[in-house]
């Protein structure tokens, strides 16, 4: 006996049995249906069939008017097999049941029958999709009387319900309520992206059905895994830390929306993207989940820094847009953005205002650090430039970045307008009245321009001779120590990067350095080598020793040019600060001496290969960065004092001009201070 056409208004309950019955089908081409829907892309995705299977529960428990009086429950029991293909799910509510009209509707596709609560018919055909077996037990009351009904339904071309049966029950003799069995996942699909852990198919049922636990509109839903077993709503509840009510927000393109506040411990974000979460819900059931980190800025907040807003946003225009399988809406990415910014707002003006009010006091704090560290951005007031900044914005190369663009088009523009200004003057047309105060204006951002960048250029210069005071004074506690070594070298890289050549392009970023400390003239040295061997530097010459720095910069430093041969090169050695150690033959003349006649027998080869001739007369200059104290005492103990009484040095004598000077590492420090006087003074 098939199902009547007039199943909407039948009374008489069916009993059919296997012999007697006509098995009842779906209408329309259900493979081909089933063959078309999406094929889950990820875990969220490949639970959905699952998850269709408990809002249809959650339905069956309203439909019997239980809920909200406790006696209404949904239990998921999940075997986790070895092979995906033997996994088994149960579902169990205490709904209606499947009675006549209920089972009817589950024979049409595309029904009505749930449309006032956003169903779409479509939710069972997702079972066929995704698992090998399903089976449908179910117990529901017809005219007073109880039945039981049971199926297969299975995805073939006809007959997708078989094995269908009705038995009438004794009144009393069992529950209310319909129970669904699957078995083994079916394609490559599911069975690939379904999550095999415990903790992550429970923590995607929390989050899936959040708003609904939330919100109060679920029924006691119990998930059992193996041994795990986890209680819904409490198990999201007691995550929640504060209602902070709703905001209706009017808009003409959204109509109106409404968002429920909720501030949570941040474990109730743990299987979300970030922090903050929006929740975009259709006919009571999440759709969508939007992070809104970005939007609101503020990270983890609360006494203990450690909750997190979620917000649920209703209204109509979501609930009429939301596709049929219920896991998207049918509006692109740019209405969802916009719909998530403007509930964004009203979540930072009224849920979290306190909050958002304190994060912003310390971003300006923060800018305003930024801009005394890197004065070359100010050229707004602090204000202004945060709402320049993403809302996320909280460190100093967050803000650089966001930054960058804004000061280069301001470099752009004041170029342009210096320029009109040079082409006016060279043009000798009429100039109009106001042009000096043109001319004036665009001297004055220029000399602004300048001001900000000296004062951060001379405040890095600061910064890293402090660095070097407290290099050198760790130095010298570690003398004969392990890492008395490693810190030695340390210091030679902050000076100047190790195991470089400044000419070679591959490396430019690499081969910054600070070599103005040692001598300004070595600010924008380009041409130098750090701890490469001679052998890789003059050409054919074996030696591996290694020049701690070697320079020949032909531009800029030392004034050269061209191609004409070097006339000045400059060798730096660093020595471990308060070294007394030295071999008794060592001499820093013997030492240079080497480095010198390596030099003159060779010609300094480029990396393309291209070789630089030394000049006859060129002249070196060699410093020794070292305290004079030990056997570096005595060796040097002939020389001459410098002017200012603390270091020696010597002229080259033989084949070589040039001279050798010992700088202290203090007075190394003490020296490139005073020049940075210089320059602060000037940026004031």
């Amino acid at each position: 006996m098939a199902i009547p056409d007039d199943w909407r208004s039948q009374a008489t309950p069916l009993r059919l049995s296997d012999e007697e019955v006509e098995m009842p089908s779906l209408a329309g081409d259900i493979i081909n249906r089933v063959r078309r829907l999406p094929k889950p892309t990820g875990a969220a995705e490949a639970l959905q069939p699952l998850f269709e299977a408990v809002s249809n529960g959650m339905h069956a428990v309203d439909d019997a008017g239980e809920r909200p009086s406790g006696i209404g429950r949904i239990d998921i029991d999940i075997t986790l097999a070895a092979s995906p293909g033997e996994h088994e799910f149960v579902v169990a509510d205490t709904g209606v049941g499947l009675d006549n009209v209920r089972f009817g509707a589950f024979l049409t596709t595309d029904t009505d029958f749930k449309s006032n609560r956003g169903g779409k018919g479509i939710g069972r055909l997702l079972w066929l999709d995704a698992f090998n077996a399903v089976t449908v037990t179910s117990t529901y009351r017809e005219d007073g009387k109880l039945y039981r009904r049971h199926f297969k339904f299975a995805l073939a071309r006809d007959e997708q319900i078989q094995q269908h049966a009705i038995e009438e029950l004794a009144s009393g003799s069992a529950q209310i309520g319909t129970t669904i069995r699957f078995r083994g996942l079916r394609g490559t699909a599911y069975q690939s992206k379904f999550p095999t852990r415990a903790d992550t198919i429970i923590r995607h049922f929390g989050s899936h059905f959040l708003a609904e636990f939330i919100l109060g509109q679920s029924p006691p839903v119990t998930v059992t895994i193996g041994e795990r077993s986890v209680a819904f709503p409490g198990a999201i509840r007691d995550l929640l830390v504060e209602e902070r009510g709703g905001s209706d927000i009017a808009t003409d393109e959204f109509g109106n929306l409404h968002v429920d506040h909720f501030i949570f411990n941040k474990a109730a974000s743990a299987d979300f993207d970030g922090n903050h979460q929006l929740h975009l819900i259709a006919n009571g059931r999440t759709v969508s989940t939007r992070k809104i980190d970005g939007l609101i800025g503020l990270g983890r907040f609360g006494d203990d820094g450690q909750s997190v807003y979620h917000g649920c946003v209703t209204g109509e225009f979501l609930d009429e847009r939301v596709n049929q399988e219920r896991t998207n809406f049918n509006f692109n990415e740019d209405v969802a953005d916009q719909i998530t910014k403007v509930c964004s707002r009203a979540v930072s003006e009224q849920a979290i205002g306190t909050e958002v009010a304190a994060f912003d006091a310390t971003r300006l704090e923060t800018m305003h650090s930024f801009l005394s560290e890197y004065p070359s951005f100010g050229f707004a007031a602090p204000s202004e430039l945060l709402e320049r900044t993403p809302r996320n914005a909280v460190k100093a190369e967050q803000f650089a970045a966001a930054l960058i663009p804004t000061r280069i088009r301001r470099d752009v523009d004041r170029n342009r307008r210096v320029q009109d200004v040079v082409a006016k003057l060279g043009s000798g047309e009429a100039l109009s009245g106001n042009f000096a105060e043109l001319v004036r204006a665009a001297a004055d951002d220029v000399k602004a321009e300048e001001q900000r960048q000296l004062t951060e250029y001379v405040l890095r210069r600061k910064l890293v001779l402090n660095v070097m005071d407290l290099l050198i004074a760790r130095v010298r506690e570690v003398d004969g120590m392990r890492d008395a070594f490693h810190l030695e070298e340390t210091l030679h890289q902050f000076i100047c990067p190790m195991r470089v050549r400044g000419d070679d392009p591959a490396r430019i970023e690499v081969s910054d350095h600070d070599l103005w400390v040692v001598d300004e003239r070595l600010t924008f040295a380009k041409y130098f080598a750090s701890d490469v061997p001679v052998s890789q530097l003059v050409a054919d010459v074996t030696s591996t020793e290694r020049p701690d720095v070697l320079v020949w910069d032909r531009l800029h430093g030392l004034g050269m040019d061209g191609d004409e041969p070097l006339k000045r090169v400059m060798l730096i050695e660093f020595k471990k600060p308060g070294r007394r150690d030295y071999d008794e033959r060592y001499s820093p003349m013997n030492q240079v001496s080497r480095y010198l006649t390596q030099l003159v027998n060779g010609e300094i080869e480029g990396l393309n290969r291209q070789r630089v001739r030394l000049a006859a007369d060129c002249v070196f200059y060699c410093y020794v960065v070292a305290d004079i104290v030990g056997n570096l005492d005595v060796h040097t103990s002939a020389w001459k004092t410098t002017a200012d009484g603390r270091g020696r040095w010597t002229e080259l004598s033989g084949r070589f001009r040039g001279s050798i000077e010992i700088i202290e590492w203090a007075d190394l420090v003490k020296d490139a201070r005073a020049r940075n006087a210089a320059f602060i003074e000037l940026a004031r």
